[in-house]
Formats: C-alpha cells, structure tokens, sequence
C-alpha cells in the first residue's frame, strides 16, 4: 500500500493526524465510540482492524444512529477509562480535530487539495471514514486487517453525497490514489457482474443487460454512444448530478475479488439498516465484525 498521507488531501493534516496516532499507541486500552449507522461502522473497522493487528486492548460501543438523535445533539459520553476516540460523522465540518487528554473527538475537516503538478486549489471536506483510514495506515502500515479495509477507505467520501454538488476533490483523489495503488479497480457499468441500478433513475435493466452482452465487442466510439443512450433518461430527470452519474456509469468501485460494486453494496446496506434503536445498534456490531473479517460488506 501507498502512504494515503502523500495524498494533497492529507498533506495539511498529516502532523495532526500522526498525533493521535501517536496518543492511540501509547494508550492502555482504547475506547471507540461511534453512532450505529454505516458511516460509524465504516470508521470503526479501519481502527478496530489497526488495532487488532496491533494486538492493542480496545473496547467499542455503539451510539445511538443519527435517525434516533437531534440535529443539535450533544452526545454524553459514558465516563470511562483510557483514551476515548469518539467518532462523529455527522458534526459539521471543522479545521481540526479536537484532542484533549484521553479524549479525541474525529469528525470531518475541511481540506484544499490540488490535482497532480497542478497550482490550483480545489476545497473539500475529509470525512471520518478516511481519517481513520489514514490513522489506521500509520498505527499498522503492513497489518494484514488494515490492508483488507484499505478499499472501504474511500467508501465514506461516496456517502457523503459531496458528489451531488457536481464536483467533490476528496472523492476524486481518494479514488485515483486507491486505485493506482491496487486496493480498488475501476470499471464501467457494463463490466460489473452485479450491480446495483436502481440508483440511477430512468435505467433500462433489460438495455444495460444488452449492452454489458455486447460490450467487449464494441470499440472506445460505440461504447460511448451506446452509455449516453443508456442514460440519456436520468440526464432529464431530477434527483442526481453529473459526477454522481459519471461515477456510477463509468467509474464503478471494485473491490478485487468481490462481484457488488462499492456504490451497490454500500447502497443495499443502507436499505436494509434496521430503524428500531436497539436492533440498529445490534445490526451495526454485527455488520461491523463481517465487515473486519471480509473488508467488504
């Protein structure tokens, strides 16, 4: 694997970042807290499975899914002891972590990236999923857990919807670098064995099952006129962006080894996240130990 932090999305956080690494490593037991829904489970498998590699002592508890909690909610942490990383993917976006002692608050930050040799800068935010990607990879950099979740790293950047504003630079870094480094494969619609479609509206199941039949016939010209007739319904009708689209037509997130797509699998998990508190947070522990032993959902 690749250092995430020689990513420009990690370049200005990395000192910050290394610091909790730092504090997790010489804590005597690690307590993880974050919300039952996937964004939390996400997080916590790329720093459980650091942790187990480390053989590092850490206990986890599930809050409560952000369905089952106010917009200003404030969580009351149990009193505990060791160091508690609480992580929060839904707080608003701020410039820096909060760390005070035994206590580190991770939720998403605001970052200025640029692309390649590029001078221009681009803003986006980093989410939980990631930053406790990029933890996990300075606690256990050649931790075999750590490796299996390196592909789910990207998967919270596709959660968080920054690809409904037509452009999100986290996401399209995040995806490059994974997959020049070989934990994803990139792929069109119509390679994907089994895919999900009903994110994309107005899709024909029966034309995509055509054209994935005949795709590996076609050349770069008509494979490119036959995915804009694919799609040419959802590009009249409302609800999803260009980049949202293009990712899901034309850069399809695989795992190696795995038939679902990243998009489809995080898709199918959402739809069947129990909504009853206890079953939720009952659902997502036993998600989040598949999900450790797998590295896909």
């Amino acid at each position: 694997m690749n250092s995430l932090l020689q990513t420009s999305v990690f370049s200005s956080l990395e000192e910050e970042l290394s610091n909790v690494a730092s504090m997790i490593s010489s804590a005597k037991v690690v307590q993880l807290m974050a919300p039952a829904d996937i964004e939390g489970v996400l997080a916590l498998a790329q720093l459980e499975s650091a942790l187990l590699d480390n053989s590092q002592h850490y206990r986890r508890r599930v809050l409560a899914p952000r369905r089952h909690v106010s917009r200003d909610h404030v969580p009351d942490l149990p009193q505990v002891d060791g160091l508690i990383i609480h992580i929060d993917p839904f707080h608003e976006t701020q410039s820096s972590l909060e760390t005070k002692e035994n206590y580190v608050h991770i939720f998403p930050l605001s970052v200025s990236v640029k692309f390649g040799t590029s001078s221009k800068e681009h803003n986006g935010a980093v989410e939980c999923v990631a930053l406790c990607a990029a933890i996990a990879s300075l606690l256990a950099p050649e931790g075999a857990r750590v490796r299996k979740q390196r592909s789910m790293a990207i998967s919270g950047s596709w959660l968080r919807g920054g690809a409904d504003s037509d452009y999100d630079p986290v996401l399209s870094l995040m995806r490059d670098h994974l997959d020049t480094e070989g934990s994803i494969d990139i792929c069109p619609l119509p390679e994907v064995p089994l895919p999900e479609t009903d994110m994309i509206p107005g899709l024909s199941k029966m034309m995509l099952k055509r054209l994935s039949k005949g795709w590996p016939t076609m050349d770069v010209e008509q494979r490119s006129s036959a995915i804009s007739e694919l799609v040419l319904p959802a590009l009249r009708m409302e609800g999803i962006s260009t980049m949202r689209l293009e990712e899901l037509v034309w850069h399809r997130i695989m795992i190696p080894g795995n038939d679902v797509d990243l998009a489809s699998q995080l898709h199918n998990a959402n739809l069947l996240w129990p909504e009853d508190l206890d079953q939720a947070k009952i659902h997502a522990s036993s998600i989040l130990d598949r999900l450790i032993s797998s590295g896909h959902l």
